[in-house]
C-alpha cells in the first residue's frame, strides 16, 4: 500500500517547523496550511474502492482530518 502512495508522484516537503509551533499555538491559518499540505494523502487513504468503483468515504476522510488537527495540537516541540 505504500509503494502505492509513492508511485504516484505526491509531494513530501516537510512542513515548517514554524507553521507546527504556530498550529499548536491556536492560529488557524497555520492549521490551514498543514491540512492543505497532508490534504492528497487523506484524500488517498479514505480512498474506498467496492466492485470496481472507487468513492471518497466522508466519513473517514472527516476522522482523518479530525485525527491529524489532534496530533498537531498534542505534537510536542
Amino acid at each position: 500500500m505504500t509503494q502505492a502512495v509513492f508511485s504516484q508522484g505526491m509531494s513530501y516537503r516537510r512542513v515548517p517547523f514554524r507553521v507546527l509551533r504556530n498550529a499548536r499555538g491556536g492560529d488557524i491559518e497555520a492549521m490551514t496550511l498543514i491540512l492543505r499540505h497532508f490534504e492528497p494523502f487523506i484524500q488517498y487513504l479514505a480512498t474506498v474502492t467496492f466492485h470496481g468503483t472507487s468513492y471518497l468515504d466522508t466519513t473517514l476522510y472527516d476522522r482523518l482530518k479530525t485525527k491529524l488537527i489532534m496530533a498537531t495540537l498534542k505534537f510536542r516541540l
